[in-house]
């Protein structure tokens, strides 16, 4: 222990020796520690937590298949309008 405690005083006395190199450790920490940060909170958000949904066993997808290359989902407002009656879900949009 009494080791480490030296060698922690001397790495202090040689950042207090030159500024400008503290200046730019201190920065990188900075910015590694945030980087994290921010990474780890999309991670946390994205896949960590649940859905908000009651019962997630019950939740289904639509799908669409065209016959083409640029085939997109194409129905009217009606069929949309339509479709969310017949659902009982809430769209989060």
């Amino acid at each position: 222990m009494a080791g480490l405690l030296q060698d922690i005083r001397y790495a202090l006395r040689q950042l207090r020796k030159s500024p400008a190199f503290f200046s730019i450790v201190v920065l990188t920490l900075g910015v590694g520690i945030g980087a994290n940060t921010a990474i780890f909170s999309m991670v946390d958000w994205l896949v960590l937590r649940s859905l908000p949904i009651k019962d997630p066993k019950q939740m289904h997808f639509l799908a669409f298949s065209g016959s083409g290359e640029n085939s997109e989902p194409q129905f009217s407002y009606p069929e949309f309008i339509e479709i969310q009656k017949q659902t009982a879900s809430v769209f989060l949009a």
